[in-house]
Order: structure tokens, then C-alpha cells, then sequence
């Protein structure tokens, strides 16, 4: 595919329709409020055995009140279910973000939090007894401000249905058994998603620790799998850990061979010197939180060899090369306590002027508007305590993202909404016949 028929293919698939597996996803406008609604396929949602499905998965998820669980309420006509109504927010696609932004897999957290939270909630689906079976990158949404993941309709729950036609064009992503009638369990979902972590790297190349994860979890018998996706998670963190351990130990001995060949290539010849009395009072670590007013606060008088200390103290602070582990552990504590300190208070003001009634209830393109400045200030917040607080680059941002994911939580959870974006009429209509009975039996 040339560059032209590239963009043409990018193009093409920034429609208002999302194509989810079992459906279009898409916003509705009603009484000038967008909500999110999926409109089944009419090869699946003609089937009985669909339509029987949708309800239990709806009533079955209503016990569920994980943060990546989308929740949903079927529409029904006259002919039945033929969509569902989902709770607000702006969601995309796995597929529609590496669509429109094929650099984010380089970015050092976005690959590793999408694998962690996906696989933990996965996890947790499987001991209730639940399987997404399809882990597709057109299956799974992402919300769009942060890119933190988010599931919909699983694949258990519609098992009599046609598995052929609900999987039309995402076969690669599904397991060979499911396509022959045989048993959907959590092997099935270990099988999906060795297929996502395959295609997530497909760009920038599958990580060797991850090679030998991937061909075991996507083996074509299920017995040769993993047995649980549990299982699996806990093999990536070990391997994971392995390897950087691994790197720490290589370099931490090149470095150790450096300095000793260093400290003797530059050790002096022995020589007769004049006895010098030590410093009586070693100048104290806590000077080092004082910075230069360590070295400016000493007095005139100082000797040489106070300030010779000093001067090494402070250049040890700005070079980890020259700290002990534990000191830069304590130097390292300290400024993340900071930086979640600082970022917690300004986050809060930034997020509280999007995740409020006026705002959640104004309409969609306001709401994207005022959803990208908040992003772009949490970004520069980030970058500034970042470099404030001498924090590393990744570090700041898995922090900053936990923040931002807890304040969003709890903005959301205080917000007088509905969260299926429509008006819950059964119970307005069951309260108005209750207040009517009652005005009758008044009058009586």
C-alpha cells in the first residue's frame, strides 16, 4: 500500500460510525445532548438467540461496577432489541487510535498500562465467569482523554449465535474452538490476547520476553495455552522483571569495572605529606535540602576541606553516578512525594472545569473543546513538575496518570448525571403512576 492509498484508507474510516464486531457504534443526538448508542448488525440481531443474549449480558453486568466495565441499557422496538444505549464519555476505538496516532505504541506507558489494565480486568471477568473472547483492537474502546481502557459486550454471553457471522472480519483474533463449538473458557481469552500483544508490537517490533509468551498463549490447542489468563499476566511481570534485572546487573558491573580501572589509572604515586588535622565535624546530609545556601552559609572561615565536602555533596545530589542506592532512593521519594502533591492540587482545578454538570450536560463538540484544553494543561502541568522535581519523564507520567484517573473517578461519581445518556423513563413513568394513585386514593 502506497502513502496515497494510505490516507485514503485513514480517511475513510473517520466516519461517525464506529464497526464493532456485533454492531455500529456511534452518538445520537436527542433533546441536544449526544449519547452513545451501538446499533446491532442485522445478521445478529435478527437471531432469537441474540436478542435473549443482550438481556442476560444486561442483567448479568449489572453486578459489576469495575471502572473498565462499560455498562449499557437495550433498546427495544417492535421487532425487539435493536441497540443499546451506553453510558456517556467520549470513547475510541484500539483501532481508531492507532489509526489516527500510529506513535503512541512508542510511548513508554501507553503499551505497558493498555496490557496491564486489560489483562487485570480480563482477570477479574474470568472469575465470574465471563470471556470477551474477541480481543480485536476494533473490540476494545479506550477513553479518548486518557486512553485508559474500557470493555462493552462480551463474547460469552452470545455463544449460540452464529459465531462465523458475529466474527465476520476479526477471525484472527478469535480461537479456533470457538469457531468449532467447543468449550469457551479462560484458555479462549489467553488466546485473544496473545493476538492483541502481537499486533500492538507489530510496529515497533514484539519485545524478546514476549516472543515466548505470545506463540505459547495463541497455541492452536487449548491444552497447550496457558490455563488462565492469570496465569499469563504473572509470566509477562516475571519475565519482565527478569530482563531488568538482568540489564541493571550488566550495567551496574561496567560501571563498577569503569570506576576501578578510573580510580587506578589516576591513583598517584605514594608521596610524603605534611599531616593535616581532619575536620572535627562532618558537614551534615540535611545541608544538601538547603542546595547552595549549604555552601554559602558556612562563614568565611571555612577551611578548604569543609567546603571540599560540600561541594562533593552537592555535585552527588546532581549525579546519581556518585549516590549511594539508598540516598538516591530517599532523593527519588522525595520527589514523587511532591510531585503528587503538587499535581494532585492543580489537577483537581483543571479537571473540575470539564467534569461538572454545566459541562457534562452542554453539547459534544463543547465538551471536546473544553476535554482537549484540559489535556493540554495537564500535559504542561506534568512537563513542568517534571522537570521541578528532577522526577524521570516516565516515572512523572505513570504517576500523572493515576492521578488524573482517580480525580476523573471521583469527579464523575459526585455528578448528578444518567449515565446511559438518555432519560430512564420506566421509573419516571412508574413514579408518575404512584404519585397519580395516591392523588386518587386522596380524593377517595
Amino acid at each position: 500500500m502506497n502513502f496515497e492509498e494510505l490516507i485514503e484508507t485513514r480517511d475513510a474510516r473517520k466516519t461517525t460510525k464506529v464497526h464493532l464486531p456485533y454492531g455500529n457504534f456511534y452518538k445520537r443526538l436527542i433533546d441536544g445532548k449526544y449519547s452513545n448508542f451501538v446499533e446491532f448488525h442485522d445478521e445478529v440481531a435478527d437471531n432469537i438467540y441474540f436478542q435473549k443474549s443482550v438481556k442476560e449480558e444486561y442483567d448479568a453486568l449489572a453486578g459489576i461496577d469495575q471502572k473498565e466495565q462499560l455498562h449499557f441499557m437495550p433498546n427495544e422496538g417492535d421487532d425487539g432489541i435493536y441497540a443499546i444505549a451506553v453510558e456517556v464519555g467520549n470513547y475510541i476505538t484500539v483501532e481508531q487510535l492507532l489509526n489516527d496516532d500510529p506513535a503512541v505504541v512508542a510511548r513508554g506507558e501507553f503499551v505497558k498500562t493498555t496490557l496491564r489494565d486489560l489483562m487485570a480486568f480480563t482477570s477479574y471477568l474470568n472469575d465470574q465467569g465471563i470471556y470477551h473472547v474477541c480481543f480485536a483492537p476494533s473490540n476494545i474502546l479506550l477513553r479518548k482523554n486518557d486512553q485508559a481502557v474500557r470493555l462493552l459486550c462480551h463474547g460469552s454471553f452470545y455463544q449460540k449465535v452464529d459465531q462465523d457471522v458475529l466474527y465476520d472480519g476479526v477471525e484472527d483474533f478469535v480461537a479456533p474452538e470457538v469457531f468449532k463449538g467447543g468449550t469457551i473458557d479462560s484458555r479462549t481469552d489467553v488466546y485473544s490476547l496473545g493476538k492483541f500483544i502481537s499486533y500492538i508490537y507489530d510496529s515497533s517490533g514484539l519485545p524478546l520476553e514476549l516472543k515466548r509468551v505470545v506463540e505459547k498463549a495463541t497455541a492452536e490447542a487449548p491444552e497447550d495455552r496457558y490455563d488462565s489468563v492469570e496465569t499469563m499476566r504473572k509470566t509477562i511481570i516475571n519475565l519482565t522483571n527478569a530482563r531488568r534485572t538482568g540489564t541493571t546487573a550488566i550495567v551496574t558491573i561496567a560501571i563498577a569495572a569503569a570506576i576501578v580501572g578510573l580510580f587506578f589509572y589516576l591513583l598517584p604515586s605514594p608521596e610524603v605529606v605534611e599531616y593535616v588535622k581532619p575536620v572535627e565535624e562532618p558537614v551534615p546530609d540535611e545541608m544538601l535540602d538547603e542546595d547552595m545556601d549549604a555552601l554559602l552559609g558556612i562563614g568565611a572561615d571555612a577551611d578548604s576541606a569543609t567546603i571540599a565536602h560540600i561541594v562533593e555533596l552537592q555535585k552527588h545530589k546532581k549525579d546519581s553516578m556518585g549516590v549511594s542506592p539508598a540516598k538516591m532512593r530517599e532523593y527519588n521519594a522525595k520527589a514523587e512525594a511532591i510531585f503528587r502533591k503538587q499535581f494532585t492540587k492543580a489537577a483537581d482545578a483543571i479537571i473540575s472545569d470539564v467534569y461538572n454538570n454545566d459541562q457534562m450536560n452542554a453539547s459534544e463538540q463543547n465538551f471536546n473543546a473544553k476535554s482537549k484544553i484540559m489535556t493540554e494543561r495537564l500535559s504542561k502541568l506534568q512537563n513542568d513538575l517534571c522537570k521541578t522535581t528532577t522526577l524521570s519523564p516516565d516515572r512523572a507520567s505513570g504517576i500523572a496518570s493515576q492521578i488524573i484517573e482517580q480525580l476523573t473517578e471521583k469527579k464523575k461519581a459526585a455528578m448528578e448525571k444518567d449515565y446511559y445518556g438518555v432519560k430512564k423513563q420506566k421509573d419516571e413513568q412508574d413514579a408518575a403512576a404512584k404519585k397519580k394513585t395516591d392523588e386518587s386514593n386522596k380524593n377517595e
